[in-house]
């Protein structure tokens, strides 16, 4: 696809995005959902902090890809300017990572740089995919949800959940070390061999995602509370498998405009939760979004040249 189209595309999705979650707003009194709102008081700053720490856990995983060789400062730097851009650029959450690459190959060679963020990506996404397919599926078993709904969800389940077997089988090979090799070469790097991920750095990295990933339930839960809402084990897991997968399936969309805020709409309705509640606990995790984003990328404007350098 032609450069000017993909960006003409990707604005046309952040549009329909953005006029996605108005129109679910809109369908609210705005009374109500300035009341739940309120209610949250200062709960609204629990999912920053909270992303700072799952941060921390993605920093160690991708610590554990990298062999050691790159100080955690440094990758934690990296992990908060680079998800900053790749939450503001429209580039499918993909924006980021030039940047995450430049600073890296400053530490280590190209083409290790290369594959560790590939691993790191296919680790999270695998993850990702086969816990939100196992919890999406048992909701369409257990909820009280329309025959049409019950069989997207378990179509959803079993596409989602080959996907990331797949993306697991895949870390288990030289594969992307290959990948990573091939995309090193077209960016100048030497022509090395791949190699398989020890199976060491593998499960420590794994740990160290699935860590990050459980920081999610505690934001959902504390939210919940803090909305007088059920806090239960199966309320928590299953709203954070179906924002999960409407994360994949509507990746697409610049930011998840819209998505996020249809699909806990759509959550809160099966849970049978108030549905001003919804709008208030989307908003406090898209706020989320917005302050770590800024705050990255204002770091890196601020102080690119001069923090988490190789000395």
């Amino acid at each position: 696809m032609k450069p000017e189209v993909r960006r003409w595309l990707e604005r046309a999705l952040l549009v329909g995005g953005v006029a996605l979650a108005a129109y679910v707003i809109s369908r609210f009194p705005l009374s109500d959902i300035a009341d739940a709102c309120l209610k949250l008081g200062w709960a609204v700053l629990i999912p920053p902090v909270l992303c700072l720490g799952w941060f921390v856990a993605q920093s160690l995983a991708l610590y554990h890809l990298l062999g050691g060789a790159v100080p955690l400062r440094v990758l934690y730097w990296n992990r908060l300017v680079g998800e900053g851009y790749n939450t503001l650029l429209p580039a499918a959450g993909l924006g980021g990572e030039p940047v995450k690459l430049a600073q890296l190959s400053r530490y280590v060679e190209m083409h290790h740089a290369v594959v560790a963020l590939i691993n790191d990506r296919l680790i999270e996404n695998a993850i990702g995919l086969v816990y939100s397919a196992v919890f999406v599926a048992i909701g369409a078993l257990v909820l009280d949800v329309s025959q049409a709904l019950r069989t997207s969800m378990l179509m959803y389940g079993a596409g989602a959940g080959a996907a990331g077997l797949v993306m697991g089988a895949m870390l288990l090979t030289d594969l992307t070390g290959r990948i990573g090799g091939q995309i090193a070469r077209w960016l100048g790097a030497a022509d090395l061999v791949g190699s398989k991920l020890p199976p060491g750095a593998l499960v420590r990295a794994c740990w160290w995602s699935a860590a990050s990933r459980a920081m999610g339930f505690l934001e959902v839960a504390l939210l919940f509370w803090a909305l007088d809402l059920p806090v239960t084990v199966w309320n928590v897991v299953f709203t954070t498998a179906a924002l999960a997968a409407a994360g994949f399936v509507g990746g697409v969309i610049p930011q998840q405009a819209g998505i996020a805020e249809a699909t806990t709409v759509g959550v809160f309705e099966l849970l049978h939760f108030p549905a001003a509640g919804a709008i208030a606990f989307a908003l406090a995790r898209r706020g989320r979004m917005l302050i770590t984003s800024a705050l990255g990328v204002a770091l890196h404007a601020a102080f690119g040249r001069k923090v988490a350098r190789r000395p």
